[in-house]
């Protein structure tokens, strides 16, 4: 009756005793997701980007004071300006050359003086050249923010001064017409104390539209307007002098010359008031563009980080269980007593596995690319996935990452005593792989010791590479090159070295 609970406990406990002999299993299935997660707390920062940007200012601007404010404004909105030039163009092509160091190119507009009384936002435009969606959307709402930060300066600029007065542009006309019409009454009467006293009002008050007036800014009709109330303030100590010394003609031909540059600012007045409300409190505004060849959807910018990964996982996979399986299964001592070195034996393997996954890849590649109709459903038949890079390039990054890979998953399963083994460090680096590899966290995201990390990963740089040729149209950086290139031999030769030395010791 007790048999079947006896077979029960014996599988029990042979497998707690496989696992008890097995101490590195079980540090790679305690502390390996808590090492990976452990430094994915410590190394994300999880932080808005910082976009490096270059600003263009208008020719005759580079030197101008403001041109500093507008850069400190910007720099709190995310952007660090890494440089400021005078030429467009020049920007954009080191933009295209930085290989992603440089973010935006930022456009000043070129009537920095005739920001306000406006009947239109003067634009600054937002160069990027990018094709990741999420990044895109970064761009394109830090570009609001900053114009927000730099209208709020600008506007904070302007009233400044104005916040004392007691009343504004038309107000001060108003009752500057009121004083004129008092001052005209009172000519008949020679030194009359009310004319004096109007006219010192009028003296005193007068400064108080240049602050109404900095709500206009520096345009051209404005500095007019600034001319005529300087000519009006000293037609004012002009009549002030003439009704002192009783003198009725000076103060009429004073008082006429007073009305004529009090009706050009009131037609300025009149101006300021027809400026729309969202141009007079937001003079500027943001235009991104994209300078990307090509704007992906999510499916498509992520489909080439997928095969990346995919790639990866597969080759790891393949090559971690094979020198373990080689070991159990007893071939290791074939392997001693034949006429085959251990070189020939994993050069074999990875031809072997390279054959495998390259014809895996093309079944992958083409249900990816694929945009076959299917007959009147409106459906397609694959993912239709643009392919805007040269295939003979993409080619190669593929043979690059498979080989990187491999020799990750031969060097897991030289150092492997078992198939459990070797699965759980496959799946640690498949799990280090989806966290550092900018699969779906971009890598600025991280520190620096975590970056390290996701560069000893074959995935990272194939997920760029992929990025590049299928995306971009352009070809992989030769760092994606030297980098898998130095893992793929490094692994290798690690791998080879232990490998032989396990089969002399055999």
């Amino acid at each position: 009756m007790f048999k079947p609970f006896i077979r029960l406990l014996a599988f029990f406990a042979k497998e707690v005793a496989e696992i008890r002999r097995q101490p590195r299993l079980l540090l790679s299935l305690v502390l390996g997701p808590f090492l990976i997660l452990l430094i994915f707390g410590l190394g994300f920062s999880g932080e808005q980007p910082r976009l490096q940007t270059i600003l263009v200012v208008p020719p005759e601007r580079q030197n101008d004071p403001r041109i500093q404010v507008f850069r400190e404004r910007i720099e709190q909105a995310n952007f660090e300006v890494v440089g400021v030039t005078t030429d467009e163009q020049q920007a954009v092509e080191a933009m295209r050359g930085s290989d992603g160091a440089i973010d935006v190119v930022e456009v000043l507009p070129a009537d920095l003086d005739e920001l306000f009384g406006r009947q239109e936002q003067s634009t600054i435009r937002v160069l990027y050249n990018e094709i990741d969606p999420t990044q895109e959307q970064w761009i394109q709402y830090l570009s609001y923010v900053q114009v927000k930060e730099l209208n709020s300066a600008l506007l904070l600029t302007a009233i400044s001064g104005s916040r004392e007065q007691a009343g504004g542009l038309q107000q001060f006309i108003s009752s500057t017409r009121q004083e004129i019409q008092q001052i005209q009454s009172g000519l008949a009467v020679a030194q009359n104390p009310e004319t004096r006293a109007a006219i010192r009002r009028l003296r005193t008050n007068s400064g108080l539209i240049l602050a109404g007036l900095a709500l206009a800014s520096q345009s051209d009709a404005n500095q007019r307007a600034q001319s005529d109330l300087q000519a009006i303030q000293r037609s004012l100590d002009a009549l002030d002098q003439a009704a002192e010394s009783g003198r009725v003609d000076e103060q009429r031909r004073r008082l006429e010359e007073i009305n004529q540059n009090l009706s050009q600012v009131e037609q300025v007045a009149a101006q300021i008031t027809t400026v729309p409300p969202e141009v007079l409190v937001s003079p500027l505004t943001s235009v991104p563009e994209n300078l990307a060849q090509l704007e992906p959807n999510f499916i498509a910018f992520y489909a080439p980080g997928v095969l990346a990964l995919l790639l990866q996982h597969m080759a790891v996979t393949l090559a971690s269980l094979s020198l373990v399986r080689e070991n159990l299964l007893g071939s290791t001592e074939l392997f001693r007593v034949a006429p085959v070195g251990s070189m020939q034996i994993l050069i074999g393997k990875y031809f072997g596995f390279i054959l495998t996954i390259a014809l895996i890849m093309v079944a992958l590649v083409g249900l990816m690319v694929a945009n076959i109709p299917i007959g009147d459903t409106g459906y397609t038949f694959g993912l239709a996935v643009p392919f805007v890079g040269d295939l003979v390039w993409f080619a190669v990054s593929v043979l690059l990452v498979t080989v990187a890979s491999l020799g990750l998953g031969f060097l897991i399963s030289a150092v492997s005593t078992s198939e459990s083994q070797a699965v759980q460090l496959s799946m640690i680096t498949l799990l280090a792989a989806v966290f550092f590899s900018g699969f779906f966290l971009p890598l600025q995201n991280f520190q620096a010791f975590a970056r390290w990390l996701a560069y000893l990963l074959p995935v990272t740089h194939g997920v760029r590479a992929f990025q590049d040729t299928m995306l971009r149209g352009r070809l992989p950086s030769d760092e994606t090159f030297v980098w898998l290139g130095s893992i793929a031999l490094v692994c290798f030769l690690l791998a080879w070295r232990i490998w032989r030395k396990n089969l002399k010791r055999r």
